[in-house]
């Protein structure tokens, strides 16, 4: 899989979202730890970044953050605060606008299948389930 082309075919879409989807333990990190290595890129770990941020203001807290970053790419990680069970943010919504400013890398716990995007989530058994129709995303899958 050719992370750098993914990202370049993107780089030009209305949301630059790019999930790199897969099981636990299926090699997520591991693919954006290597882009990180290669292009000196930091992944960005959200839950310590945004620990203290109540969720309703995560994405204002996240765009004023973007305009100091200084890289083409956002790599996200851990990103747990996301879609913690008391979370009001939708995690895709969330990423996709983000994406509308800078292309956005991020691992997604999942799967697609029947035409839907699954998220699992650890701390409940309810999974965020979401439509692949709109093809306003790219992934990968590990």
């Amino acid at each position: 899989m050719d992370l750098n082309k993914k990202i370049e075919d993107i780089s030009h879409a209305e949301y630059k979202l790019l999930l790199i989807i897969g099981q636990p333990g299926s090699g997520k990190s591991k693919v954006i730890r290597q882009y990180s290595e290669e292009t000196g890129i930091p992944i960005l770990d959200l839950d310590k970044i945004f620990y203290h941020t109540p969720s309703e203001k995560l994405l204002p807290e996240m765009k004023n953050f973007l305009t100091t970053y200084h890289q083409k790419v956002l790599l996200l990680d851990n990103k747990k605060i996301l879609y913690a069970k008391n979370s009001q943010i939708d995690l895709l919504a969330f990423l996709k606008e983000l994406s509308k400013d800078i292309i956005v890398v991020a691992t997604w716990n999942g799967k697609i299948e029947d035409g839907q995007l699954f998220h699992f989530r650890n701390d409940t058994s309810e999974d965020l389930i979401y439509s692949t129709d709109n093809n306003d995303f790219k992934y990968i899958l590990c």
